[in-house]
């Protein structure tokens, strides 16, 4: 229960100290004109970025502090009253969401492409990979299974075990595509915050009705934190997170399942996320066939009509395809895919791992 109260006191610190300081954030980016336009809007009018860096600020500044205060009152009281550090798994988290961090800066600087996009970080899972506890998957249809019985023998000798292959190789590919669907489900105001902290909501309340809050600090921090950035950056935003909090908090979620054991939940929860990407590689692979036909012109932005409505070029994008069938606001088709989001999550919910 103590374990429980502790997390729940982080989150509620991580959205009090974003809440409060996002206003002055806000401020310092015009000021350093740290801005980009929101395209969904008339005249596009600058729009402060980059406010991903104060969310990761605030969770790192709490998993880090968190702890001392903890052994200042445990030296108080004279007695172990709260754990003094956290788990081995959220550390692991926080090299993950540090090291994607950096790959955003790096992707605003000079654009690494979407070959690097899915290369690079798949050795960002590692710090991760390294904690990770062996489990027994559940498979749909045929329930947990004991991996460590399936093992392939290797030419050059020894063994590539069920147990190995899962958290060598799918775990880091997992994450990495979490990583990269999370940053291509956006462009409206809070889409892709809204989207994220539904489904770690949801991964959250999983774990602890399963009993397995334990290692869910840094989650508990970053779940607050996102909350607080939320009210800035929905309809009409005040603030984007920028590639520096998409792919952190992309592959910090992606991360989060792993460790949670979850991958056939987050599977679940992240199909609509899996069917924009499909709708996006059909796009592609037309744009190539047809160079000529308009229908798949290249095409980034929708257009905003003179009623507030968005009137999208095509329907190749899980948020464009409603407004694309009908007139909706671009609040109101962000709201949509707050339903989508939430009703796959009540499914993974459902789903045992």
């Amino acid at each position: 229960m103590m374990f429980e109260l502790v997390t729940m006191f982080t989150a509620a610190l991580a959205f009090i100290i974003v809440a409060a300081t996002m206003p002055w954030f806000i401020r310092k980016m015009h000021e350093k004109k740290l801005t980009a336009r929101d395209m969904h809007k008339p005249n596009a009018p600058e729009i402060a970025n980059n406010g991903g860096v104060l969310v990761l600020f605030v969770v790192f500044a709490l998993i880090i502090t968190i702890p001392i205060i903890f052994r200042l009152v445990n030296r108080l009281a004279n007695q172990e009253l709260f754990d003094r550090d956290p788990m081995e798994i959220d550390t692991a988290l926080l090299l993950i969401m540090l090291l994607y961090a950096f790959y955003g800066v790096l992707d605003d600087y000079i654009d690494v492409g979407r070959i690097s996009k899915a290369l690079i970080p798949l050795l960002f899972s590692y710090p991760l990979i390294l904690v990770l506890s062996g489990w027994d998957p559940w498979i749909p249809g045929v329930g947990a299974i004991s991996i460590n019985s399936y093992y392939v023998d290797l030419p050059w000798g020894g063994q590539l075990t069920g147990s190995a292959f899962v958290r060598y190789i799918i775990a880091p590919v997992f994450i990495m595509v979490v990583a990269n669907l999370k940053n291509m489900h956006s462009g409206f105001n809070g889409l892709q915050t809204g989207c994220a902290f539904i489904i770690m909501v949801t991964i959250f309340l999983k774990a602890g009705y399963e009993g397995h809050i334990n290692g869910m600090l840094t989650t508990a921090a970053l779940v607050g934190a996102t909350l607080a950035f939320l009210l800035y950056n929905t309809y009409p935003a005040r603030i984007f997170e920028g590639n520096i909090g998409s792919l952190a908090i992309g592959g910090t979620l992606g991360a989060i399942i792993i460790s949670q054991h979850y991958i056939w939940a987050g599977f679940v929860m992240l199909l609509p996320h899996t069917f924009n990407f499909m709708l996006y590689a059909y796009w592609r692979i037309q744009m190539w066939r047809r160079p000529g036909d308009p229908r798949y012109a290249s095409a980034k932005f929708a257009r905003v009509r003179e009623d507030g409505t968005i009137e999208p070029p095509n329907p190749y994008t899980l948020k464009w395809i409603l407004p694309y069938h009908f007139r909706m606001t671009e609040r109101q088709a962000t709201y949509a895919m707050y339903v989508v989001t939430g009703v796959f999550c009540i499914l993974g919910f459902m789903i045992p791992g």
